[in-house]
């Protein structure tokens, strides 16, 4: 019972330390630099592929 215990907890911490990690990677490459232009870029794209209702 105690490995066991022990399995989980040793899984649960590389799971945690992946997450830092990819959200360092994240920082790092600039993928949060600008996020309002994220959402207006997905926006003109909707608007354009509706096109006009005829």
């Amino acid at each position: 019972m105690e490995a066991l215990t022990l399995l989980q907890f040793v899984v649960s911490l590389l799971m945690s330390l992946g997450a830092v990690c990819l959200f360092i990677w994240a920082v790092l490459s600039g993928l949060f630099d600008d996020v309002e232009a994220v959402k207006y870029r997905a926006y003109r794209t909707e608007v354009t592929d509706d096109g006009p209702q005829a």
